[in-house]
């Protein structure tokens, strides 16, 4: 009969993720046909697909990246969390190479994430001791608008390959609370520190996580929970010791300063206090203070943790000085907090609340209030009580609300501990009498049902929004045809793509890490808007820029705040702006030759300060050769200096006087060969090249 049990636990396992499966291929087929079967990968996705495309094909990656933030690249394995791509590329080997790589990388996102389904009903069903719970809560996470939308394969993302390791170690860690001790309680209490350690290594939002872990072992070490509780101290040490290792062993945490982030303050605390207690027994507030020294000491003293990560708190402060609502006025937010507080870490709103969860928070918030009539929310003496576990559980829930109010991100952290608290409500319902599951049954029910049809009525809504999918194949493609492999300046949003199709070195790296790629982006944009076009040719061309890659709509009235010269506090750019030249008039351009656009692109060639140069000395030239009457090599020169800077108008003078001379009849031929010979060496004898004065000629 166990055997029998199993059999079905199994099966009913299968069927969350194919269900889950399902929902998200269904989304990604509607966006797939909408584009004619044609949707590229952007942004840092697109990055992530070209790395997975370098070690299918055996290449690799390298240690330094010149291709990204040309010309001195990026060290990969410092600046991302270089994991899962190796993961996609194994698998991308295990199915028939007939398929595009692009499709085969997209079923296996899919499929990844949705072993995190199955994984949340275990998780579920281990804490509450109730597989029909377990069931409940893989079935909401299966079709939650707010767990489906960035997990569909459109983008490959981070948060996908690492969700599944965060939801192994929940259902490890409450298996390990269901057996005190012995050998079970041990490998469950390893496996769930190391898919904790693993979802660390792989997402940086991970931290949040492990943020509210520290806080929970925190409470636990000064209230002497874990003073006579070996098992325990087991459990959370292990634990602490793989995001230490982590620290140690990542070549990115350790660039980040992980050793030094406040979580682990709080372990070293813990550590610190669990050793004082040994050595005497010490009343409560001691042990708080004595557990926050280190977190209270090292804070304060300038490290990498606090440069890497230091923006997003800079971005909260805004957002609590200015209610959540972002200002009008640029001047009043730093740089940093202008371009951070977009969609991503936008701030959330009724109406977008209303769509990612159109039923899980109503159902947790009866849940809820179901535990405090229920008097359930309360101290217990069995940590591996269903019950005990359940405030822990609240606590990752308000909290992660809280962060999505300010951070519409974390609606990834608010849905899966929804989903948990949705199924811990069945399972207190089914130990109730038999009128409770009858009352709270279809409930559930009827939530499940809207939950589904927010994503499966019209599933091609759920694609990526404001996005010119057809317009960047478009520009990728000239680009590949025409610059590769030259560098391209283009701002954030299509740089990736530029690499990754393009096939082309990208100056601006879409990622905000670093204090260098947010000085580069901030200088650019700047630059852009405030600045002349010679300005801004300048400073493409100190960065090597070849050719340039400007996006149309830069001064739309709609949205301003999610520009650039919102960003770069230039709501109105002065009117010799570089940006005012490429969206108005782009043939006029003195210092960039317009080349290709499309509806939402426009190429143009960096006219180098060295082109411009030698522009300038072949024009000598030309108007030597002119001053002598040899029209054939003027007009040479003078075509090969335009073909260097077509705004040259000393050049473009020469060739109008050559065209001139030729109407009036007018010819030279040099006598002799010799004769040739000593005048071209005459006419190319080194000059000083003249400045350039006045406004290009425009004939």
């Amino acid at each position: 009969m166990k055997r029998i049990s199993y059999i079905f636990v199994g099966i009913g396992l299968l069927l969350l993720f194919v269900i889950g499966f399902g929902v998200r291929h269904a989304v990604l087929q509607a966006n797939m046909d909408a584009y004619d079967g044609e949707v590229p990968f952007t942004l840092e996705s697109a990055l992530q697909f070209r790395n997975v495309q370098a070690i299918y094909e055996g290449g690799g990656l390298p240690a330094r990246d010149p291709m990204i933030q040309y010309p001195e690249g990026i060290d990969v394995f410092r600046t991302d969390t270089v994991l899962a791509e190796y993961v996609y590329a194994a698998f991308a080997r295990l199915l028939p190479s007939s398929i595009p790589l692009e499709h085969r990388v997209r079923w296996i996102l899919i499929a990844w994430f949705c072993l995190s389904i199955p994984l949340m009903a275990w998780w579920v069903a281990a804490w509450t001791r109730s597989r029909s719970a377990g069931a409940v809560a893989g079935l909401f996470y299966a079709v939650a608008l707010s767990s489906v939308i960035r997990s569909t394969g459109i983008e490959v993302s981070r948060e996908n390959y690492a969700i599944p390791f965060l939801l192994a170690h929940l259902a490890m860690n409450a298996w390990a609370l269901r057996r005190a001790d012995g050998p079970r309680f041990h490998c469950w209490a390893l496996g769930s520190a190391l898919c904790l350690g693993m979802a660390l290594a792989t997402w940086d939002m991970i931290q949040f996580y492990v943020i509210l872990w520290a806080v929970v072992l925190l409470v636990r070490a000064v209230r002497g929970r874990l003073d006579h509780d070996s098992s325990a101290r087991f459990l959370w040490g292990s634990q602490a010791v793989a995001l230490i290792l982590v620290g140690l062993l990542s070549p990115y945490h350790r660039a980040h300063g992980w050793l030094l982030a406040p979580p682990l303050l709080i372990v070293y605390g813990v550590l610190l206090q669990g050793a004082l207690t040994r050595l005497r027994p010490t009343p409560v507030s001691v042990r708080i203070l004595v557990a926050l020294a280190p977190l209270a000491l090292l804070t304060a003293i300038p490290h990498s943790y606090g440069e890497s990560y230091g923006h997003f708190t800079e971005l909260l402060v805004a957002k609590i000085r200015f209610l959540n609502n972002k200002p009008a006025d640029p001047s009043l937010l730093t740089f940093n907090q202008r371009i951070m507080w977009v969609p991503a870490l936008d701030s959330a709103t009724r109406a977008l609340t209303g769509m990612l969860f159109p039923a899980k928070l109503w159902l947790v918030l009866v849940g809820i209030v179901t535990a405090l009539l229920a008097g359930l929310i309360r101290r217990k003496e069995s940590a591996d009580s269903e019950d005990a576990q359940l405030p822990q559980y609240i606590f990752f829930f308000c909290t992660s609300f809280i962060a999505y109010i300010f951070f519409v991100r974390f609606h990834v952290y608010v849905s899966i501990f929804a989903a948990a608290c949705i199924g811990w409500w069945w399972a207190w319902a089914l130990r109730r009498r038999a009128w409770v599951p009858c009352l709270v049954g279809p409930f559930l029910l009827i939530g499940w049902t809207v939950e589904s049809a927010q994503v499966l009525v019209d599933p091609g809504r759920w694609g990526r929004p404001n996005v010119y999918y057809r317009e960047t194949q478009e520009v990728t493609e000239w680009l590949r045809e025409h610059a590769a492999p030259e560098p391209v300046l283009a701002n954030f949003g299509v740089s990736a793509s530029v690499l990754a199709y393009g096939e082309c070195p990208i100056i601006l790296h879409p990622k905000f890490e670093t204090r260098a790629i947010r000085e580069r982006v901030r200088t650019y944009g700047e630059t852009l808007f405030t600045k002349s076009e010679e300005a801004f040719r300048d400073w493409a061309d100190e960065h090597g820029a070849v050719f340039y890659v400007y996006a149309l709509g830069e001064f739309a009235t709609r949205n301003p705040e999610l520009q650039m010269r919102y960003f770069v506090d230039a709501l109105q750019p002065p009117a010799e702006a570089a940006a005012r030249v490429f969206e108005e008039a782009p043939h006029e351009a003195a210092y960039f030759e317009y080349l290709w656009g499309n509806r939402k692109y426009r190429v143009f060639r960096v006219i180098s300060r060295d082109d411009e140069r030698q522009a300038d000395q072949l024009t000598i030239y030309a108007e030597r050769a002119l001053a002598r009457g040899d029209l054939a090599r003027a007009e040479d020169y003078a075509w090969a200096a335009l073909a260097l800077f077509p705004s040259q108008y000393r050049a473009r003078e020469v060739v109008r006087h050559v065209t001139s001379l030729r109407e009036q009849g007018f010819e030279y031929t040099p006598t002799t060969d010799e004769q040739e010979n000593r005048l071209r060496l005459e006419d190319e004898a080194p000059v000083e090249p003249k400045p350039l004065n006045g406004t290009p000629y425009d004939g």
